[in-house]
């Protein structure tokens, strides 16, 4: 395999690579208001319709991930009703010293008449070669590949909530911070940088001194990306919610979920992502995705999760490890080893700025900067990669202690 550096230079920016398939992206005259779903009852019927139409009318068993928010509680929900006499079995990840939503979760699942197992997970740091094995892409936070693994056991077929957030304006934390940066005024260039600081912890304040120098990065570029997005006749909330549409959903998500379900042999079944409902869905009015004087989100989904009796928490904080613990427990000795030797090949082949990790170690060691730890293991797991699939040195039952 042949290392592709703008794809490297994007991964290690955004998480996701904006330079493929351009032309294949959403635009943005399909985010102008022409649908309403006041009561969530359109809605409701094309998630049931979405279920029918994915899932076979048989006695197999069905696999859910679950979490105690909203979108997989709604899903759960959903498809008992399909299924109303159908084993299904509920699925919820816990990370050592992570957030731990299983007791919430198992209410839910004994509610809707789901078994449910809870899945208890190892050190991201410790597994990183099975981790980027599954996508072959050199990210590390595909870690949920270990629900579809665990779902493989019981069923063919796996529920998830993936694009909720992105359809029904769920991430109301950025929706908040990016009107509080904004003015009517800003330019389109001004607008991406407000919307990229939205998403700092997938870049870090010296970006430009990151990379080796074998790659040419410039913040200029990355913003070209956005500016469809940005330049147009959109309220800027649904300027953010295409960007997100187009970059987070639909280049890093969709072709995630994918490639880890086609990785088990399984049938990923996000319910959410049916044509029909994302269709429907882009066009809906801002009022009835995001409260901005609550700051709440997914109204619709909320209207009808309180219709069929659902007890979500309020803000589901995510099924995701705790890294500065796992950092300070595995992830420091594993990723000094491979990270301050300068033989390692993102140094000799010039992708990666030795000086910069030794300055990312010292702000992570001293401050516990959560953006240059990301950057860290983004970085570690590109060397991984590198060893996996470009030199294949390293297989990826590797483990590391």
């Amino acid at each position: 395999m042949k290392i592709d550096k703008k794809l490297i230079q994007n991964f290690l920016t955004l998480r996701y690579d904006p330079s493929k398939h351009p032309e294949k992206l959403t635009k943005w005259q399909n985010f102008k208001t022409t649908t309403t779903d006041f009561d969530g009852q359109i809605t409701e019927s094309l998630l049931l319709n979405s279920i029918k139409n994915s899932i076979p009318d048989n006695n197999k068993p069905i696999s859910i991930s679950l979490s105690s928010g909203i979108d997989s509680s709604l899903c759960l929900a959903l498809l008992r009703q399909v299924f109303p006499k159908r084993k299904i079995i509920a699925i919820c990840g816990v990370f050592e010293n992570g957030n731990d939503e299983s007791k919430i979760a198992k209410k839910i699942a004994e509610k809707f008449s789901a078994d449910f197992k809870i899945l208890h997970m190892n050190s991201i740091f410790t597994n990183m070669p099975e981790i980027i094995s599954v996508t072959k892409k050199p990210r590390w936070n595909t870690y949920n590949h270990l629900i579809s693994k665990e779902a493989k056991k019981f069923s063919d077929y796996l529920v998830t909530g993936d694009g909720a957030d992105e359809l029904f304006g769920g991430y109301t934390f950025r929706y908040k911070k990016y009107n509080q940066l904004s003015k009517f005024t800003d330019t389109w260039v001004t607008k991406v940088k407000n919307y990229l600081e939205c998403h700092n912890r997938d870049w870090v304040p010296d970006q430009h001194i990151l990379f080796g120098a074998s790659i040419s990065f410039n913040w200029p570029s990355i913003y070209n990306y956005f500016k469809p997005y940005f330049q147009n006749k959109l309220d800027s909330l649904n300027q953010v919610m295409l960007a997100d549409h187009n970059g987070k959903l639909s280049l890093d998500f969709i072709p995630t979920g994918k490639a880890i379900f086609q990785h088990y042999g399984i049938h990923g079944v996000p319910i959410f992502l049916n044509s029909d409902l994302i269709s429907f869905a882009q066009k809906l009015p801002l009022i009835q995705k995001y409260d901005e004087h609550n700051f709440k989100g997914k109204l619709i989904l909320r209207k009808i999760a309180l219709r069929l009796g659902i007890n979500h928490i309020e803000e589901k904080k995510g099924f995701s490890p705790s890294l500065l613990i796992d950092w300070e427990n595995h992830g420091k000795e594993i990723c000094q080893s491979i990270l301050l030797n300068r033989k390692s090949h993102i140094y000799q082949k010039k992708l990666i700025n030795f000086i910069w990790v030794l300055d990312a170690f010292e702000k992570v060691e001293s401050d516990g900067d959560i953006r240059y730890l990301n950057r860290l293991i983004s970085i570690f797991a590109l060397e991984i990669w590198i060893k996996l699939f470009v030199t294949n040195e390293l297989k990826s039952t590797k483990k590391f202690s």
